[in-house]
């Protein structure tokens, strides 16, 4: 029963406290809020263009256009020597033929005729290796053993797309950490600042609490809980204001970054459930660094 009669004391005067300095506890917990959505609108961004990396990761692969009347030793001999290369998962022949079916099929899918002019024409398209990768990094290696080899006449990659969304990715990442950690320490110091003010208000209550053998935990608890109170008012809202514009949010992502992208409903629970840890746990240190610094000081 004690300990529940210290845990209620402590949560009173925390609110009492919180609404005692209004101005600085509703500034540190705007500034909280900043934070956050700047760290929401972070992570969204990143996990979707990991999801959007991964998706063209599974589309890396490298086409080798083959030479014309290959023959079939050689063609077996060439999809022998690409299976054994390292980072290939699969080699696929697409025969003229194959190729040309393909390209009807496309043309079927948006409504649309392949007119190829003259039906006299005997237009016929290449054939070619579709060499599916089980590591997208080994594009480079496998296209520069084909470019080389007298069977293959040209080489096709995506890799310069892989390469310049993973350089997007580590762009936005670096920048958005930068700005969410500078936007961190001014929570922080907003906080240090809100709960150091309420301290030194109520100064001579403390001293008297001291007087009559109060520990410095009895004292501390309740500015704690008066910091945590600014991260969890901070949370609560930030989470709020995602969701409310989390319908909208994956089909932009998909305008944007032109590609598939997974932001899904449990996403937006892993989101709210970090939004909720970072903000009481910034409100908790700072709160915590500002108390230690009073009550050590006043020792």
């Amino acid at each position: 029963m004690p300990f529940l009669r210290f845990i209620g004391f402590s949560i009173v005067r925390a609110w009492q406290g919180f609404w005692r300095n209004a101005m600085m506890s509703l500034a540190a917990t705007a500034t909280v809020i900043l934070m956050l959505v700047l760290l929401s609108a972070l992570f969204i961004v990143i996990s979707g263009l990991n999801h959007g990396l991964a998706f063209i990761e599974s589309k890396v692969a490298v086409t080798a256009r083959l030479e014309d009347d290959l023959s079939e030793n050689r063609l077996k001999r060439l999809i022998a020597e690409v299976e054994a290369m390292p980072g290939v998962a699969s080699v696929e022949y697409v025969s003229p033929d194959a190729a040309m079916a393909r390209l009807e099929a496309s043309y079927r899918e948006i409504g649309r005729e392949l007119d190829l002019g003259d039906p006299d024409s005997n237009i016929t398209l290449f054939a070619s290796l579709e060499i599916s990768l089980s590591d997208p990094d080994a594009s480079a290696d496998v296209s520069a053993a084909l470019t080389q080899n007298d069977d293959v006449e040209r080489v096709l990659t995506k890799q310069a797309e892989y390469d310049t969304l993973l350089g997007i990715i580590n762009v936005i990442r670096t920048v958005g950490i930068v700005g969410v950690g500078l936007v961190g320490l001014t929570v922080l110091f907003m906080i240090i600042n809100t709960i150091r003010i309420a301290v030194y208000s109520r100064a001579n209550e403390i001293e008297i609490m001291r007087l009559v053998g109060a520990s410095d935990s009895f004292i501390r608890w309740p500015f704690i809980l008066e910091g945590i109170l600014c991260g969890l008012i901070g949370s609560v809202v930030t989470i709020f204001l995602v969701a409310a514009i989390w319908d909208p949010i994956q089909p932009a992502m998909v305008q944007v970054f032109q590609m598939p992208t997974a932001v899904s409903g449990q996403f937006l629970t892993t989101l709210s459930l970090l939004l909720l840890a970072v903000g009481l746990g910034v409100g908790a240190i700072g709160s915590w660094i500002s108390v230690r610094s009073y009550l050590a000081a006043a020792r």
